[in-house]
């Protein structure tokens, strides 16, 4: 037998729901949940109740429950374009894409001068890979506001993954008009432009992968044939002749983790796994694969000069081709590095000598290059063996898998 609710007055009632608003707007989200589901017992149909408690449920990345909720707010209120734009959210997060773009169409059918709106539409598109719905879209965007930026910068970027070198420059130029201090986009327009350039921002690369991570994964993995980790792995094994999947390693370390594909690919080898990024939301990811024990958010190169922690693993997978010159880093890996560490990692094939940062925004390597600089920073390249990275405009991209070891110092 159900136990009813103790009963309140209207008052009591009343203080409730505005104490439930105000821990809500301070940020006591606990409070604000607990005070929205007591009153729900009194009305179950309050369609405000029922909004207010899927945004906290949304700030406590609860976007299953948070779904929920906003889908009964719009049950019992149809038209309110909050609750359906807070509802494509929510069915953005929670992976259906297809359900998100029928809200925001939905939406936008009733408000066609949503903004906003149609900017995450263009989202929904742009990571299922359908460019040209997405391109639409952003432009809608800025015919709405020219100086939305995030739309812009969107922009640019599907028309640079597409090969629209013209129509990327145009936007790329137009975003520094309106921000002259954009390093994303001044790096973009330099590789468009072919101009030499040692290293991507650290800035670039932090709001590239924050903005693209939420997708990024399956778009990477379903969408381009994505396979390096598991690749890189068995060149591991086939390299140093292990057999088993016993732990091999003490401790080590993944740079640019990213979502953690490569640590699940090898946690079963390492003991202790540590990961670093620059992006706070590939970060986030990376924690719920559940393989590894330290996860820090910083560069590469500041977190091989201030850890004091020593690895006998390193790993680096597609993440060299936002980089640019490694001397600095095989350096500084040495330097933190056990004796005889492996370090294992891929890059992309530069045909001509050295590096160069290409078109696409990312850097290539050549062969000789890695083992140049290998041996000048007191590495020995174990293998280096040619394989299919991704798929790039349907074709497979070229790319080189790489072990190395640290040399032993003579005594």
């Amino acid at each position: 037998m159900s136990i009813p609710p103790p009963t309140h007055s209207d008052e009591e009632l009343h203080r409730l729901f505005t104490g439930a608003c105000t821990a809500q707007t301070e940020g006591r989200l606990a409070e604000a949940m607990d005070n929205y589901l007591l009153l729900l017992k009194y009305f179950p149909e309050a369609a405000m109740l029922r909004y207010n408690l899927g945004l906290v449920y949304y700030s406590l990345e609860n976007f299953t429950a948070a779904l929920g909720e906003f889908s009964t707010a719009l049950a019992i209120r149809p038209e309110d374009s909050d609750t359906l734009f807070n509802l494509a959210l929510c069915q953005k997060k929670t992976g259906d894409s297809a359900a998100a773009i029928a809200s925001y169409r939905r939406l936008l059918q009733a408000m066609p001068d949503h903004a906003d709106g149609w900017y995450n539409l263009a989202g929904c598109y742009r990571d299922t890979f359908a460019d040209t719905q997405a391109i639409s879209c952003y432009k809608k965007v800025l015919a709405l506001d020219g100086a939305y930026l995030p739309a812009l910068n969107n922009l640019a970027y599907l028309y640079h993954r597409g090969g629209d070198t013209q129509q990327a420059e145009v936007c790329y130029r137009q975003v520094l008009a309106l921000r002259p201090k954009d390093d994303a986009a001044h790096y973009m327009l330099g590789s468009l432009l072919g101009t030499p350039l040692d290293r991507a921002p650290d800035a670039y690369v932090q709001h590239f992968f924050d903005a693209y991570a939420e997708g990024f994964e399956k778009s990477l993995v379903d969408g381009l044939g994505y396979d390096t980790p598991r690749q890189l792995f068995a060149c591991l094994l086939g390299c140093t002749g292990l057999q088993d999947m016993q732990k091999q390693y003490t401790q080590g370390l993944d740079l640019g983790c990213g979502t953690g594909l490569s640590g699940i690919a090898f946690k079963e080898i390492v003991t202790v796994f540590d990961g670093v990024d620059l992006s706070a939301n590939m970060l986030a990811q990376a924690a719920a694969k559940g393989c590894y024990q330290g996860l820090y958010q910083d560069s590469i190169s500041q977190f091989l000069q201030t850890t004091t922690a020593t690895y006998d693993f390193f790993l680096a997978t597609d993440v060299f081709i936002y980089v640019g010159a490694l001397d600095d880093i095989f350096t500084g890996l040495r330097a933190v590095a056990r004796p005889g560490a492996i370090f294992c990692f891929s890059t992309e094939t530069l045909g001509s000598s050295g590096y160069q940062l290409q078109q696409t925004g990312r850097f290539a390597y050549s062969r000789d290059y890695i083992h140049n600089i290998a041996a000048v920073t007191g590495w020995t390249v174990m293998t280096g063996k040619e394989t299919k990275l991704r798929k790039e405009k349907g074709q497979w991209l070229a790319g080189d898998l790489w072990i190395l070891q640290l040399q032993v110092r003579d005594e």
